[in-house]
């Protein structure tokens, strides 16, 4: 079997190692010319801590004033404790991320700003790669594997985050809300459909992307059930599962779903290891 790394951390938790080294084996036997990669971006690729996801960066901008930041902290008191109660419903956490959405969309028309100053407010906010996911990205590159990002966050942003940390390839996709502009490049909107962790599924059976790129297996990261729906629309013949979980109270129920789970505030380190051992950057314990 292949080496699981992490498996002697009490911060790496395993649903079953043995079908998770069997699922390695059988990624590394296959090829990187069947392997894809499939990630969430907010709190996947970023840092929980210190923390800040692609809305956040235009939401809690100070140059907005004191009226904007209060009005949007107060939607997202409102929505975000529905948007991680697993207990309620699917359709109630779906229409209240869609009202969140809405709601929020409003607010950055209303402050009218140039697309040229997204590099300026990522700059003051706290939004950050995880460690390691640059090394991770460089090594996907290297070895030409296909990297979906697929995010219910803002593509601008996470387009302007790449770009600043040098790792925006030509191997990596995005599939996220795009903002749309005017002749000016104010913003004054969003390009539907909209993109929510609700909505993933519905948007990924329409998209190009998956039908497209075809590779038989998946490295799935997310830090949330619900990104475990982004390969639902892939062809694919076995998944590996990495959830970032960030808090300790969901990790029964990440533990049921997702096949690795990186507990805490993490780097990509343990990630970067599976990735190294599916190109063959680094020897394999193989039991014979």
């Amino acid at each position: 079997m292949a080496n699981l790394p992490g498996a002697e951390d009490s911060t790496v938790v395993f649903r079953d190692q043995s079908i998770v080294s069997e699922k390695l084996q059988k990624f590394i036997q296959s090829g990187i010319s069947n392997f894809q990669i499939v990630a969430d971006f907010d709190y996947t690729m970023t840092s929980w801590a210190p923390s800040g996801t692609c809305f956040s960066v235009i939401r809690m901008y100070s140059g907005f004033g004191e009226e904007f930041l209060s009005k949007t902290e107060a939607i997202k008191n409102k929505h975000l404790p529905i948007h991680l109660d697993f207990s309620l419903p699917e359709e109630v956490r779906k229409e209240s991320d869609y009202q969140w959405f809405t709601k929020i969309m409003t607010c950055f028309v209303d402050a009218k700003f140039p697309k040229t100053l997204i590099p300026v407010m990522l700059e003051a906010s706290q939004c950050r790669l995880r460690a390691g996911v640059v090394e991770f990205l460089k090594l996907a590159h290297k070895h030409n594997i296909p990297v979906l990002i697929f995010s219910g966050g803002i593509k601008d942003v996470i387009d302007a985050l790449l770009d600043r940390e040098g790792c925006y390839f030509d191997n990596i996709s995005i599939i996220s809300n795009r903002l749309k502009y005017d002749d000016k490049e104010i913003m004054v909107g969003v390009e539907e459909p909209f993109i929510t962790a609700s909505t993933k599924l519905e948007v990924a059976r329409e998209d190009k992307y998956f039908k497209n790129v075809i590779r038989d297996n998946v490295l799935l990261l997310g830090d949330m059930l619900s990104d475990l729906k982004m390969a639902s629309c892939v062809k694919y013949t076995d998944m590996l599962s990495v959830a970032f979980c960030n808090h300790d109270k969901d990790k029964e129920q990440y533990r049921e779903n997702f096949d690795m789970l990186l507990m805490g505030n993490p780097g990509f380190e343990r990630v970067t290891e599976l990735l190294r051992q599916i190109v063959g950057e680094q020897p394999n314990r193989v039991e014979l």
